[in-house]
């Protein structure tokens, strides 16, 4: 023994033994309980690619039957997005290339215009008309570039699509799907409601027993207008929900947690599209800054936050690592809040 130290009294030791067991009990209590988390957002923000990821790191991945679907769900999303750029009213398609624009528009089948789809998609006028898709108001999928370059792969009669293939795949979500799994000793729902606005109305259904709410917001779209309408901004339509579904009193969750979405599509779009050309509150020198950027979109919502308490996370949903690394945070965060407020 250290000269100094003091050996605990028999007393003391009982004492510190019974707050380890007091511990120990609560923490069996918890671990018994069951944590759901229901997943809010626009459409287009991500929510169904987290809810794919979560397949992947928690259960055992894919289906046969799911695969057999993102087959001929990633050779339509190649597909219609080719066709959507073709009937865009700016883009101006050389002579050369009218013969593949007419057969990619005729086409039912990937299969039919996958040649087309690799000229076209080799050309300039192509690919800029993808860098304006926001300006140009052409609504397809922030990951149509992906699915150009992978068009000889897509439209492969032995077409297998992998994990990555499938993150990327755009469904919309109608009505409600779950996810189970369990982690550490505690059952974990992940409820995921479709995020257009026809779907909303559903969502109410959802609000029972709901442990946190996980939110998620796509960094990239300040600049890009809503599928359903065309004209609405879809960042403000985000700040305008976020504020309202913070502030039902339908239930009151025990955190919010907030996922700032796409981080690798803003890291690139800001580059090119800096936020103070949206916005005049952002400085010049932080606009393109992507920290800085994101700091800036946060306190967007956190402005907006009605609840009591909010948790944001810079996420990258089709990132199984970064998904991995947030989701353990997100429990801790869960566990320790609904620890709290059951006054343990």
């Amino acid at each position: 023994m250290c000269c100094g130290e003091r050996t605990e009294t028999q007393e003391e030791t009982a004492k510190r033994s019974k707050e380890i067991d007091e511990e120990l009990k609560k923490a069996r209590k918890f671990s018994d309980s069951k944590v759901k988390l229901l997943l809010l957002g626009t459409g287009d923000s991500g929510k169904s690619t987290f809810v794919k990821q979560m397949k992947v790191i928690h259960k055992d991945g894919f289906s046969v039957s799911e695969v057999a679907k993102f087959q001929s769900v990633l050779q339509e999303n190649c597909l219609s997005s080719m066709q959507r750029v073709l009937l865009c009213e700016q883009l101006k398609v050389s002579k050369k290339l009218k013969k593949d624009r007419e057969s990619v528009l005729e086409a039912e089948e990937l299969k039919e215009c996958m040649d087309s789809i690799k000229n076209l998609w080799a050309d300039k006028t192509i690919k800029e008309a993808f860098d304006k898709r926001s300006e140009w108001r052409i609504q397809i999928p922030s990951t149509a570039d992906y699915f150009f370059n992978n068009v000889e792969r897509f439209a492969d009669e032995n077409f297998q699509p992998t994990p990555d293939d499938m993150f990327r795949a755009k469904l919309k979500t109608t009505g409600i799907s779950e996810v189970s799994f369990e982690l550490g000793g505690i059952e974990f729902t992940i409820v995921d409601v479709g995020g257009q606005r026809s779907e909303r109305r559903k969502w109410l259904h959802c609000f029972d027993d709901v442990t946190s709410v996980v939110y998620l917001a796509a960094l990239d779209e300040y600049d890009m207008k809503l599928e359903e309408d065309n004209t609405t901004n879809r960042l403000e339509e985000s700040l305008r929900l976020f504020g309202e579904v913070t502030a039902s009193n339908f239930f009151q969750p025990t955190s919010w947690i907030l996922f700032l979405n796409k981080s690798d599509l803003f890291a690139e779009k800001i580059k090119k599209r800096p936020l103070n050309q949206f916005f005049d509150d952002i400085a010049e020198e932080d606009a393109q800054d992507f920290a800085q950027s994101c700091k800036y979109i946060q306190r967007r919502y956190e402005s907006n936050f009605k609840g009591s308490r909010l948790y944001p996370y810079v996420t990258c949903a089709i990132d199984t690592s970064n998904c991995k690394r947030v989701f353990t945070a997100v429990r801790d965060t869960v566990i320790t809040g609904a620890l709290n407020d059951a006054g343990f």
